[in-house]
């Protein structure tokens, strides 16, 4: 692995790991140099490359020369570490998928599975899993890939949940190719309160997601509460759901004066639902009373059931 940062170049060698284990201690070398940076008060940039033996070469000669190149490819593109020649075809092997039922609190039968994504080895978290990605140039890669697999693995026996939540950004509605919904599923997209309130041109993203919603998929307005609201883009996008954050549900338990607003609040933004409301994060009976007592009438959770993936019939 070679490493540059200012006028100086840096060879490191790993023995005995993987492609993965070259990502992690390349991030570790990145946040080192960062902190550093931090605490001297000086910019500092680092640029990392690297080569795998025997993939990449058989003589020492061979990998610092192919690290070398590696590197000037990492400082010519957007991602700070590069590996190889050529970036690193992502397949379905590189994430695990895991499916976490919405259940109908009326009857307590699930009316669907949101997808979640996780790291294949179980290593990583989720959000060291994207990171890894981000660093490397590839995070909108994988998050297509996320995307398709997803769709497709809930086109298969045994998923039958009758609704897929899939999570999604502007970014990747904008990317990824405008498909019609599979036949014999509801397809939900769930765009992040946080995603809508980060973008400006509202009216733009407005329109993109209705070019989703004219394909047959749904939409839902995710982690509601989590952070600023979001409250002109409800109003405009009139979502099939929405889907309240868990912190908020825990802080509605702590305060009685909180809890009274959000009874309000549920009470008036089903008016801009089409399907309804959705509690996340359930893991206590005391939580599923709170949400009862509210008028909501779905909800997901550890207290329904653990993301899981699925069984072959």
């Amino acid at each position: 692995m070679s490493f540059a940062g200012g006028g100086d170049q840096i060879a490191v060698l790993l023995t005995e790991t993987s492609r993965e284990g070259v990502v992690l201690a390349a991030e570790r070398i990145r946040r080192a140099v960062a902190n550093l940076s931090e605490e001297m008060q000086v910019l500092l940039h680092i640029h990392i490359g690297a080569a795998l033996y025997p993939e990449h070469g058989f003589t020492i000669d061979a990998l610092i020369d192919l690290a070398n190149r590696s590197l000037s490819l990492a400082k010519q593109g957007r991602e700070k570490i590069h590996i190889g020649n050529g970036k690193h075809r992502l397949n379905e092997r590189d994430i695990g998928m895991v499916f976490q039922p919405v259940i109908d609190l009326r009857s307590s039968r699930p009316i669907g599975y949101e997808a979640l994504t996780r790291d294949p080895l179980g290593k990583l978290t989720v959000p060291q899993l994207f990171k890894r990605y981000e660093v490397i140039g590839q995070l909108g890669e994988l998050k297509r890939l996320c995307f398709r697999s997803q769709l497709n693995e809930a086109q298969k026996p045994p998923f039958q949940g009758g609704r897929l939540f899939l999570n999604v950004d502007f970014q990747l509605l904008d990317q990824i190719e405008l498909i019609r919904k599979p036949e014999g599923i509801d397809v939900v997209l769930e765009i992040s309160e946080a995603e809508a309130c980060r973008h400006r041109h509202i009216k733009r993203y407005l329109a993109l997601v209705e070019k989703w919603r004219e394909q047959g998929f749904q939409v839902a307005i995710d982690d509601f509460g989590a952070g600023a609201g979001s409250f002109p883009f409800v109003g405009k996008l009139i979502p099939d759901y929405i889907k309240i954050d868990r912190s908020t549900l825990l802080q509605a338990i702590s305060s009685p004066k909180l809890r009274d607003f959000l009874n309000d609040l549920v009470f008036i933004l089903r008016n801009y639902t089409t399907r309804g409301m959705i509690a996340e994060g359930i893991e206590t009976e005391q939580e599923l009373t709170l949400v009862r007592e509210m008028g909501v009438d779905l909800g997901q959770g550890f207290l329904f059931g653990q993301p899981e993936a699925l069984m072959s019939a």
